[in-house]
């Protein structure tokens, strides 16, 4: 009888251990997820523009010429914009020979040789780069036709992404626990400790069509939190 007593204690002692145990468990696991997105503004500080123009002549001497005129030329312009030598750089030229192309209409061919002259502009002077490229119709009275085509056209980035990382980090976890604050408010909990976070990528795009030196940078945060 004894035994028999001692092993239905044991068991009730038992049974209130497991469900004891079971019920922190289930508390434990009461969470809820949120996501925090922190969002800014920022002035881009990097401009990038290849600034191109053809040229074309029979001979290539003379063709050697005036590439070495056009291209002072169109330097000294973009000096008169407020970029200065450290800004830019010259590269070399290339040249096609059209007479030695087989699908080439010698019968069309008005120059024998194109050159095609290549100015790679990159500066932290914003508004003097965007200046240059706005006013770069006013080479065409020095015989200057600047290419304006997709791969010529001027582009900006923002260099400094890993200075506001922190920051926008903080901001989107404070955003995401004002969620979860709400939740438990409506749901009549408190909010606890942080069981799992995991941070997105941070995108960086044009602000807007027309604003392409204004990047707006996005970074959304998931953040689980316990509940009490």
């Amino acid at each position: 009888m004894e035994k028999n007593n001692f092993i239905a204690i044991s068991l009730v002692i038992s049974a209130i251990i497991l469900a004891f145990g079971f019920s922190s468990i289930i508390k434990d696991e009461r969470s809820v997820v949120v996501k925090g997105l922190a969002q800014k503004e920022v002035k881009a500080d990097l401009a990038l523009w290849q600034m191109s123009f053809s040229l074309g002549d029979n001979d290539l001497a003379n063709l050697k010429k005036t590439i070495e005129e056009k291209t002072k030329i169109a330097s000294n312009f973009l000096k008169k914009q407020g970029l200065e030598s450290k800004d830019f750089s010259v590269q070399a030229p290339t040249i096609t020979d059209n007479s030695v192309n087989p699908y080439m209409d010698t019968q069309k061919i008005r120059y024998t040789y194109i050159a095609k002259v290549n100015l790679l502009i990159r500066t932290d002077k914003i508004e003097q780069a965007k200046k240059a490229q706005s006013n770069s119709l006013d080479l065409a009275s020095d015989g200057i036709a600047v290419s304006n085509d997709f791969d010529n056209k001027i582009t900006f980035e923002f260099t400094k992404l890993n200075d506001i990382k922190p920051e926008m980090i903080a901001l989107a976890t404070k955003n995401a626990r004002l969620a979860a604050q709400q939740f438990a408010n409506d749901s009549g909990s408190k909010v606890g400790e942080i069981k799992k976070a995991t941070q997105g990528l941070f995108s960086v795009e044009n602000a807007a069509i027309g604003l392409e030196d204004i990047k707006s940078i996005r970074v959304v945060t998931q953040v689980e939190y316990q509940l009490r």
